[in-house]
């Protein structure tokens, strides 16, 4: 019996032992009817694994990780805005599925996500891959099954492609730095800044500051941290960030 569910079919095989002798036509005549109460049984299941995508989507979002949701296939159903920021020739979707331009990894990527997808749900394999760039780090891909969205073999959703950019530092804005430390708007917007790898020159030209005042705000700045220098007061910020990358 062929079952539609969406976009997929399911066969359901229907035995019974050689004693029983064959199906009746009364019997073989139920089948239809059994298979919509199935295939509503796959519909909604598979509605209920979409919105539990979404939400585990959502929590990717507020803690700005890039994520890729595949399905048993290893089809690409669902990305957030991080993941679609990181998508270039090096690393994209190309029929549905995500690949890379690099041959080694590309193969690597594919195994991952077969090996990820074709387990049992709610398993624990975790499978890093660095993917190169021509222009700038390699991204590192974890490829994960989706905990807490894979129930079963029939939820759309069975594994996550986790996509971190190394160079991209995450630093508390502006504003949770003045309620953590006793800056100014000014001092907290110029450490965000100086965090994020702008120059003191250029950020002082920009807010209409000298240079000196600049270097008056950083020594504040560092006073107010307890750090002595400005590689410090990253490691202080990105440290500070990094419990809000934990999803």
């Amino acid at each position: 019996m062929h079952v539609a569910g969406g976009q997929d079919v399911w066969a359901l095989s229907i035995q019974r032992s050689e004693a029983r002798g064959p199906f009746e036509e009364e019997e073989i005549g139920r089948l239809p009817a059994m298979s919509r109460r199935i295939a509503s049984a796959v519909a909604v299941g598979s509605a209920l694994g979409f919105a539990r995508a979404e939400a585990a989507l959502a929590a990717f979002d507020i803690s700005n990780k890039a994520v890729v949701i595949l399905n048993r296939q290893g089809e690409a159903v669902l990305l957030n805005r991080a993941a679609e920021r990181l998508l270039c020739d090096d690393l994209h979707i190309c029929r549905k599925h995500l690949t890379c331009r690099d041959a080694t990894a590309k193969r690597t990527l594919e195994a991952a996500i077969h090996a990820v997808c074709t387990s049992e749900p709610g398993g624990d394999l975790l499978h890093p891959i660095r993917i190169a760039r021509q222009n700038g780090a390699p991204i590192i891909a974890f490829v994960t099954p989706a905990r807490g969205v894979a129930l079963d073999v029939l939820s759309p959703c069975q594994a996550f492609v986790i996509l971190v950019d190394p160079m991209k530092r995450r630093i508390p804005p502006p504003e949770v730095l003045q309620k953590l430390f006793p800056l100014t708007p000014t001092e907290a917007k110029l450490a965000h800044r100086l965090a994020a790898g702008h120059k003191l020159h250029d950020l002082a030209a920009k807010s209409g500051f000298s240079y000196e005042t600049g270097r008056n705000h950083l020594k504040n700045i560092f006073a107010k941290l307890g750090v002595n220098c400005q590689s410090d007061l990253i490691a202080a910020l990105v440290s500070i960030a990094a419990p809000l990358d934990i999803f």
